[in-house]
Parts: structure tokens; C-alpha cells; sequence
């Protein structure tokens, strides 16, 4: 469970790449029903209207998809810059409803979205939970639509850590050899490589380990108790009832099989799957010449060149 909860999300940056300094930047916190704030970050304007989750990670790196809209970033509870609530409030009933109320806060009527490996899966349950409030879905290297399914084809970057140097790191951090804030970068330096099909991108990443809910003595509590409310899911069915347009992309070489990829969008009218090679977990890192142009086409209305109709 440790092991998947810590690759369940992943940092990176891409290099050179930030906001460009023409763009509007607007940062803030908003509070939830239980008083639990989460950080949010404004960037670009438009009429069109775009949320991605996980600010920390995605802000900078999705930056180029602003000109022309009005992208929100923000955080989940418990993650980022954003408000560490008590464990007994993160599941996933709460992050679908947290997102609504920061939507409901913001103004913000109707709304793309873009989630991101398991906020891939989140995002399809926000779209079917209120798909009035969701104009399109962007699904990007997501876990599987099913729990069978997850737990069937595994996730292969596992198998590209040296587990035994990860363990005497964990020693360390038990011992207090070091605090935790050092456990956060040594298990980084050691874990971050597997989500690259180019393992040199992996020095591009930035530092998570500024945010205390990054490091691993709060992020795997978080972890158990998010997965845990999953239960045995299975968002086949209700997926299919959605005539929203979605664009699912996916890696080839990611650790995430790419058949979880393909699920989401197979038999689906509404859907359209798009294949990037090489790319791993971050095909906006490893294939941006694809995946920036792929996406603004779809949030403008159009399908992209190369994204495909998958038959069930």
C-alpha cells in the first residue's frame, strides 16, 4: 500500500518552461463546509473556464494551455498548499464535494476538466455526479475505471525502484536518523525516475518536499484513508451514460498499463482515446509537441489529429 500511495502522484517541472510573465496570476485559499481551506491558483482569462487539481504540480507545467482561457488550479485537502484536515474527512465522496464548493465559490457555472493519474478517475466521477456543471474531460495517464481492473494489471514502475535502497531509507527516517522532510527528498531521488520513459527528465522535477503533506509521515496516512474509500469501484457503466465530450491520453510506456487507459474510453461515442509514444507518466513532459496542441484542439471544441474511436 506505501509503495503505490507514494507513486500514486508524482513532481515534476518542465525546464525552462513557467508562467509567462504577461499572464494574470490569482492565488488564494477557499474555505470548505468543515472550515478545511484549499489553495487555489487563477492563471490566464477567457470565457472558457478550465480545473485541474493538484496546483503543486500542475500549474506551471499546464501554464500553456491558459492563453485564451481561465484556468483554476487548485489543491486537495490534505495535499499541497492546502489545509491538512483530519484524516476522518478525505475520501472520495469528500473531493468530489470539495471541488463543487470551490466551483460554487469561484462563480464558476460550467467547467472543463483536467485530472491527472488518479484525479484522472476522480474528475470522470465529478462529470458523472454533476455532469450539468462539466463542458468537457480531459483524462490524462489515468488509473483503470475499475478496482478489478487496477488490481489485475498492477502498476510496472514499482518494478523500477531499488526497493532495498527505498527500505533503508524508511530505516533512517525510523531510526530519526533523518527528519522528515529529508525522508520526503531521498525517497524522491530514489522513486521519481520509474514515471519517465527518459528517466534524465526525472532532474526536472521540483521540490515537493516543501509542503509538509508531501512528506511520506503524512502522505501515506493520506493515502490509506483516500484508497480506502474507494472500495471495489467500478465507473463502467456510469461513464457510458455520459454524452460529455472526453479526451483520454495515455503513454504508452507508462507504469500505468495503458489497457486502463483504453477502458475509459472503449464503446464510448463521447470518447476519443489518443496514444502518446515514447511517454511515460507525464506525456505533457515527454511529448508536449503532442499533447499541448491534442488538448487545446478538444478544449476548443474539435478532436485532435490522432485520437481514435476504441472499440469495446
Amino acid at each position: 500500500m506505501r509503495f503505490a500511495a507514494v507513486l500514486w502522484v508524482v513532481v515534476f517541472c518542465i525546464e525552462g518552461v513557467g508562467r509567462a510573465p504577461a499572464q494574470p496570476v490569482q492565488t488564494g485559499h477557499v474555505a470548505m463546509g468543515d472550515g478545511t481551506r484549499l489553495h487555489y491558483e487563477i492563471v490566464g482569462h477567457g470565457k472558457d473556464v478550465v480545473v485541474v487539481p493538484m496546483a503543486m504540480y500542475l500549474s506551471e507545467a499546464l501554464v500553456p494551455l491558459a492563453e485564451g482561457r481561465r484556468i483554476v488550479f487548485y489543491d486537495p485537502r490534505n495535499r499541497g498548499a492546502s489545509d491538512a484536515a483530519d484524516l476522518a474527512t478525505v475520501s472520495l465522496d469528500r473531493q468530489i464535494e470539495d471541488l463543487d464548493q470551490l466551483r460554487e465559490a469561484l462563480g464558476i457555472e460550467r467547467m472543463a476538466l483536467i485530472g491527472w493519474s488518479g484525479l484522472g478517475m476522480e474528475m470522470a466521477v465529478y462529470a458523472i455526479r454533476h455532469p450539468d456543471r462539466v463542458t468537457r474531460l480531459v483524462q490524462v495517464s489515468a488509473v483503470p475505471p475499475t478496482a478489478a481492473m487496477m488490481a489485475a494489471s498492477g502498476d510496472r514502475r514499482a518494478g523500477r525502484v531499488d526497493q532495498t535502497a527505498v527500505a533503508v531509507v524508511d530505516s533512517l527516517a525510523s531510526a530519526g536518523a533523518i527528519d522528515s522532510e529529508e525522508h520526503c527528498r531521498r525517497r524522491r531521488q530514489l522513486t521519481e525516475a520509474a514515471n519517465f520513459e527518459d528517466p534524465s527528465l526525472a532532474t526536472r522535477s521540483p521540490n515537493p518536499c516543501r509542503y509538509e503533506n508531501e512528506w511520506p509521515v503524512n502522505l501515506w496516512p493520506y493515502f490509506e484513508a483516500l484508497l480506502g474509500s474507494f472500495g471495489e469501484y467500478d465507473w463502467l457503466e456510469e461513464i457510458g451514460g455520459l454524452d460529455i465530450p472526453r479526451l483520454v491520453i495515455h503513454g504508452r510506456e507508462d507504469g500505468i498499463p495503458m489497457e486502463g487507459g483504453r477502458a475509459w474510453a472503449a464503446g464510448f461515442p463521447a470518447a476519443r482515446f489518443l496514444e502518446l509514444s515514447p511517454a511515460g507518466h507525464f506525456p505533457f513532459l515527454e511529448q508536449p509537441t503532442a499533447f499541448f496542441p491534442a488538448v487545446d484542439r478538444f478544449l476548443d471544441g474539435d478532436w485532435p489529429d490522432g485520437a481514435v474511436l476504441v472499440e469495446e
